[in-house]
C-alpha cells in the first residue's frame, strides 16, 4: 500500500513539473517573434538615421553661420577704428624688404585674438626663410576660422604654402585651416556667364589687394561700396587645408598639382586670393576650366566656393548679415553680390 501512495506522489510531482515547465516554456520568444522584433528595430533605427544626422547638420550649420556673424561684426569694428577694410592681402616686395599678410591677421584683434596679434610681428612676411616666430602663430587653429561641418579637424587639415608657383621665395609650413575666404572679384569664364551682353567697368570685389613697395596700397571702405553694404559680399566658405575637391569627391590630380597654392590657411597670403572664374558643373577638370559653376562644385582657390552643408554655402555681406546662397545660383545673382561697383539691379524675388 505504501508503494502504491509513493508511486502516485511520485506521479503527480512529474505532473505539476511537466506544466510548470509548459508555462515556462510558453512564456519565452520564439526564432520568429526574435527575427520580426529584430526586423523592426532596424527599420526604426533606420528611419530615425537620417533625423540624427539632419539634426546635427542643422546644429553645424547654425554654428557656422554664427562664425561668419563673427566676421561681419570683426569687419564693422575694424572700419570703425580705422575708417576702411582690410585689405584681401598685401605684400611688399624687393627692392624693400618683403613684408606682407592676408585679411585674417589684421582681424585677430578683432576677433578676441588679440594676444595672437601682438606676438605677430608685423615687419616681417610670415615665413619659414623670414620668420619661423611669425609661422609659429599661423600654425595656431582658430575655431572662428573653422566649419564643424568640414571633414576632419583643424589637426588633420594643416596646410603649406608654397609661394615658388606664383613667383615668391618663401614657405610656411603646417598652417593652420580656414574654411572662409574674401571675395576679390569676378573674371573670366564666369564672367561671360554672368554677364553675356557685357561686364560693367569693374568686377572687383569688396576688398582691394595690392603688391609693390612703399607701404600698403589704398584700402577700400563702406563708402567705395557703391552697390550697397546689403548687396556686396566680403567673405563666403571655401573648405580650406590641402585637399582640393571636385563635386563630392577627393580629386587627387587637383591636389597634387596645386598642392600649396590653395591659400587653405587663415594665415596664408593666397587666401585673400580668390577672383571667381567658376567651373564645370562637375567639378574641377584637369587641366583647370572656368565655367557656370560657382558653389560646391570646388574649393580650388579661384574656381569656386565650397562648404559641406547640402546646398550651398553662407556668405557674410558688408552690412553684417548672413546669406545661404544655393549651389543653383544664378551667375548673374552671385556676380552681382560680389562686385562693389557694378550697378547691378538686383530684384527682391531673386
Amino acid at each position: 500500500m505504501q508503494s502504491i501512495k509513493r508511486h502516485l506522489s511520485l506521479h503527480q510531482r512529474s505532473g505539476q513539473w511537466k506544466r510548470g515547465r509548459s508555462k515556462l516554456d510558453s512564456s519565452g520568444f520564439t526564432l520568429v517573434e526574435l527575427l520580426v522584433v529584430i526586423a523592426i528595430i532596424g527599420v526604426l533605427v533606420g528611419l530615425l538615421l537620417p533625423a540624427v544626422q539632419s539634426a546635427r547638420e542643422a546644429a553645424r550649420r547654425m554654428s557656422c553661420s554664427n562664425n561668419m556673424k563673427q566676421f561681419g561684426l570683426a569687419f564693422a569694428n575694424y572700419h570703425s577704428a580705422f575708417k576702411k577694410l582690410p585689405l584681401a592681402w598685401w605684400i611688399e616686395t624687393p627692392p624693400a624688404a618683403f613684408n606682407g599678410q592676408p585679411w585674417g591677421v589684421s582681424l585677430l584683434p578683432f576677433m578676441e585674438q588679440q594676444a595672437l596679434y601682438d606676438a605677430y610681428d608685423h615687419n616681417v612676411l610670415g615665413a619659414d626663410q623670414l620668420s619661423p616666430a611669425n609661422v609659429a602663430v599661423l600654425q595656431t587653429p582658430i575655431a572662428g576660422f573653422i566649419c564643424p561641418s568640414s571633414p576632419g579637424d583643424a589637426q588633420s587639415r594643416r596646410y603649406t604654402l608654397d609661394g615658388t608657383g606664383e613667383g615668391l621665395p618663401f614657405t610656411a609650413t603646417n598652417l593652420a585651416p580656414s574654411d572662409y575666404c574674401p571675395a576679390t572679384g569676378v573674371l573670366g569664364t564666369y564672367r561671360q556667364h554672368a554677364y553675356p551682353g557685357g561686364a560693367p567697368s569693374s568686377t572687383s570685389g569688396a576688398l582691394e589687394t595690392w603688391a609693390g613697395t612703399g607701404g600698403r596700397g589704398p584700402e577700400s571702405n563702406f563708402a567705395k561700396l557703391t552697390d550697397g553694404l546689403s548687396n556686396t559680399i566680403l567673405l563666403g566658405e571655401r573648405t580650406g587645408g590641402p585637399v582640393v575637391y571636385s563635386g563630392r569627391r577627393q580629386d587627387p590630380v587637383a591636389t597634387t598639382n596645386l598642392m600649396g597654392t590653395e591659400g587653405g590657411g587663415w594665415g596664408d597670403i593666397l587666401n585673400g586670393e580668390h577672383w571667381l572664374q567658376g567651373s564645370l558643373q562637375g567639378g574641377l577638370s584637369w587641366p583647370p576650366q572656368g565655367g557656370p559653376c560657382a558653389i560646391n562644385c570646388t574649393n580650388a582657390r579661384g574656381y569656386g566656393y565650397y562648404s559641406f552643408h547640402p546646398g550651398g554655402c553662407h556668405f557674410v555681406l558688408a552690412d553684417g548679415s548672413v546669406r545661404f546662397f544655393t549651389d543653383t545660383v544664378a551667375p548673374k545673382i552671385l556676380a552681382a553680390y560680389i562686385t562693389r561697383q557694378g550697378g547691378e539691379v538686383i530684384e527682391s524675388n531673386q
